[in-house]
């Protein structure tokens, strides 16, 4: 290409650049280091720039990838432009064009006299420090010294340091005003990498920067230096991309990678957290083995990032040299506080943190300055944390030092006691649960009761963790621990494994002494509701009696309450609604009497409101279900709490369609918040069949089409009540659809006559009779019963399909 050509294709992607960006070409010209009448000649396609400026006005137009590529080419008279590539800024920097951008943005603007770019051990501050350094240099309009004081630990050497690094002569002057003299207001650029051992100089730095005025500071450090008009730059892990290829490059990887690297490398960097320095120690284990290898040993990284290059400087050798390199600036009482830290394998809330070990130590600080501990949100409180990485160093220094099992056990109990207390714990606590259960099947059994056990489930069905949850109970109650063992089969059946179900409950009653009636009266219970979901309401019947023989026994009104509630469930399948609205009466006041948690009380109250839709009492079904969201949104069981509002809506769409879009509102938002994905979805698919039907109602049916078509595949899946509950959905869908689209109407019909196992409720009874007076009315006695046979000829893949289709057409 000629010089003219290069400078015309230049030309235009400068100007489209800009654009693009925002920004005016004075403030691209000052970002660059040049004059405005360079830039408009540059734009105007008479030049090319020099490759510093080229670099600089990339930089600031924020460019990566092929862009980048191309507008560098596109700035070398003779070249041609390289092929498509991640490529870094220079110098081999990748991923931090943003940071670098933004970096260059606050020293050129001086809008802070000291800029502090911080983050963990590894995460390439002195990288990008050195990019901006090199950067700046190519300028005429300032001046670029560097300092690095990664050997200094002195902090009464700091001055004269500063002062040498700045180009002072030997003087008899205190260094602040050998300094001050010397640049009186030249523009000048002082970076200073690894000041996080001499944080005690700051206040001299911040002095010396208000006496020059046109000096900018800009430090690196794992903590901030906290002196006024400091602006911080934190740095974490590298984007995605920018980590797959700094560790392909390190480890020599031909590229493009097949799917199986890929994705091996994509896990990789996401256990090192894509920090570049253990990026860069993991590429070195390719030689040995491949990435996919390497990708499952990296749950212990401490013995896996290790072997730096040897010209690195020692704490950049492994990440463990690295990590201690940091504790090595840390107070004794700093270090303590890490390793008790390592004893909450899930980080740990504020509050659980003082309950523990009192008053939040000073000492804390020091830690999340230094990027050891994350300080993060969690819900109303303040949650610590230690990177995955740093945890495995602090849970060495715990299991080293003298308070290791005292810190381990005043943990577990703890969060075994609260649990048993009604306290609510969210997602992030279950690791630490999950410790404190083995901690106690190890040290103390007894913990592990029957109300501990109860509280588990809460958890777990709270959080949607009901697979790790049973898994959990079932491996330790195997151990001895009946009441585990039953709590496991209880998860098992809220995800639908009836069959682990059963089984758990027969081994906790072969296992349980004849006088431990809680216990018995927990697997009674389970049996019978197996038997619910199988359809056998006789065979449950039975258990369920036993079970209230061994309630009553017990003499405990909160194991009564549960196993009243439970009878309800087989009164409804026998067809006898009203004995179940009793019996779910009974079991409220039994559960009030014993003072049980909210959630336990909250299930009864929707227990209650289900069932009152059901007789087609929807006022009652409204007042019901107020009563019953609060104490299981208070309780964490915010997907229940879903359903409850859900079932609201539903009972509202007739008489208050206003009070039923806002059920329908607050529905969605609890569903959202909610945790599922790990068995709940059985009652997530419950949520959205209800809501569907509303939206339906309320004027959205292609939203109603798809939210059904979704859950048709989870709900279909089961040979349990959820069939039932699909059943239910297509009668009150047909009933909005009748006058628009008899035919299909009718089809959803004869669907649900196939799926539904029990009797019709009245309330979806009276639905589908006037749904069927329109339909039939509108096709005739032939095609209406044609349509209702094709209807329940449909197997559950061709309902799917059908539903699909009703998705797609047109309203």
């Amino acid at each position: 290409m000629t010089p003219e050509g290069s400078a015309s294709a230049f030309a235009e992607l400068l100007r489209r650049h800009r654009a693009t960006t925002g920004l005016s070409q004075v403030e691209l010209a000052r970002l660059s280091g040049i004059s405005d009448r360079a830039l408009r000649d540059l734009e105007q396609g008479r030049r090319v720039p020099r490759a510093q400026s080229a670099r600089l006005m990339a930089t600031a137009l924020a460019l990566a990838g092929d862009d980048l590529t191309a507008f560098l080419a596109a700035a070398r008279p003779h070249s041609t432009p390289a092929r498509a590539a991640v490529v870094s800024t220079g110098g081999g920097l990748l991923g931090r064009s943003d940071e670098l951008r933004s970096l260059l943005d606050l020293v050129l603007l001086a809008r802070h006299r000291i800029v502090t770019v911080t983050g963990p051990a590894g995460a390439g501050k002195s990288s990008l420090a050195a990019e901006l350094a090199a950067l700046l240099s190519g300028r005429t309009d300032l001046v670029v010294s560097t300092l690095d004081l990664s050997a200094v630990t002195d902090v009464v050497l700091v001055g004269d340091l500063v002062a040498d690094a700045l180009g002072c002569g030997p003087s008899r002057l205190a260094p602040a005003d050998r300094v001050a003299a010397h640049l009186g207001d030249r523009r000048v650029v002082l970076v200073v990498d690894r000041f996080e051992q001499l944080v005690d100089a700051a206040a001299d730095l911040a002095a010396l920067s208000r006496r020059c005025p046109g000096l900018t500071v800009v430090v690196t450090s794992q903590r901030p230096l906290r002196v006024r008009d400091e602006r911080v730059l934190p740095l974490a892990g590298l984007p995605s991309r920018a980590a797959a290829e700094l560790f392909a490059r390190r480890a020599r990887l031909d590229t493009p990678l097949d799917p199986d690297a890929e994705a091996a490398v994509e896990t990789i960097c996401h256990r090192v957290e894509n920090l570049p320095l253990a990026i860069e120690l993991a590429a070195g284990w390719v030689r040995l083995m491949r990435p996919a290898e390497l990708a499952e040993r990296l749950t212990h990284r401490l013995r896996y990032l290790t072997d730096g290059d040897r010209d690195l400087p020692a704490r950049h050798r492994s990440l463990r040299a690295a990590v201690e390199a940091t504790l090595d600036l840390v107070t004794a009482g700093a270090r303590a506080v890490f390793g008790r830290l390592g004893g909450f394998d899930g980080g740990v809330r504020l509050a659980d943190l003082e309950a523990v070990f009192g008053p939040a130590p000073a000492e804390l600080t020091e830690l999340v300055d230094l990027n050891l501990v994350r300080s993060t949100p969690d819900g109303d409180s303040s949650r610590y944390a230690l990177p995955d990485m740093v945890a495995e160093l602090a849970q060495e220094h715990l299991a080293a030092s003298d308070e290791s099992e005292d810190v381990r056990g005043r943990i577990s109990v703890h969060y075994l006691e609260e649990l048993r207390n009604g306290a609510t714990f969210g997602a992030l606590d279950a690791a630490n649960i999950r410790a404190a259960v083995r901690w106690a099947a190890r040290e103390d059994r007894a913990r592990l009761d029957a109300d501990t056990s109860m509280a588990l489930v809460r958890f777990y069905e709270a959080t949607g963790r009901l697979g790790e949850g049973a898994e959990l109970l079932s491996q330790v109650g195997a151990g001895g621990v009946p009441p585990l063992l039953v709590r496991s089969g209880q998860l098992a059946a809220l995800r639908g494994d009836l069959g682990a179900a059963a089984g758990a409950a027969r081994r906790a009653l072969a296992a349980t002494a004849e006088d431990d009636h809680g216990t018995r009266t927990a697997a009674l219970s389970l049996l019978g509701m197996v038997a619910v979901e199988h359809g056998k309401p006789r065979e449950a019947l039975a258990h369920l009696r036993t079970a209230l023989a061994a309630a009553k026994l017990s003499g405990d009104d909160a194991t009564l309450g549960r196993v009243l509630n439970n009878l309800s469930s087989v009164s409804v399948e026998l067809g006898r609604p009203q004995d179940a609205y009793r019996q779910l009466e009974s079991a409220l006041a039994a559960k009030k009497r014993a003072g049980t948690g909210p959630v336990d009380l909250g299930r009864t109250l929707f227990n209650l409101a289900f069932l009152a839709l059901d007789l087609g009492r929807t006022a009652t079904a409204v007042s019901w279900a107020a009563k019953a969201v609060p104490p299981l949104t208070a309780g964490g069981h915010t997907l229940l709490a879903a359903l409850t509002e859900a079932t609201a809506a539903l009972a509202l769409l007739d008489t208050d369609p206003v009070a039923s879009s806002a059920a329908l509102r607050r529905s969605d938002r609890l569903l959202s918040e909610s945790s599922g994905g790990n068995g709940n979805d059985r009652v997530e698919a419950t949520v959205r069949l209800r809501a569907g039907v509303v939206r339906h109602a309320l004027g959205d049916p292609a939203a109603a089409w798809r939210e059904l078509a979704t859950t048709l595949r989870i709900s279909l899946n089961h040979t349990t009540r959820d069939r039932d509950s699909v059943a239910e959905a297509l009668d009150l869908h047909a009933r909005h659809l009748c006058a628009r689209d008899p035919a299909s109407a009718a089809v959803l019909l004869g669907a649900a006559d196939r799926l539904r196992r029990k009797k019709i409720t009245p309330f979806v009874a009276g639905v589908r009779e006037r749904a069927v007076a329109v339909v039939a009315a509108a096709l005739g006695p032939e095609r209406w019963t044609e349509r209702l046979d094709t209807g329940r000829g449909l197997d559950d893949p061709a309902l799917e399909d059908f539903v699909a289709g009703l998705g797609q057409a047109p309203l």
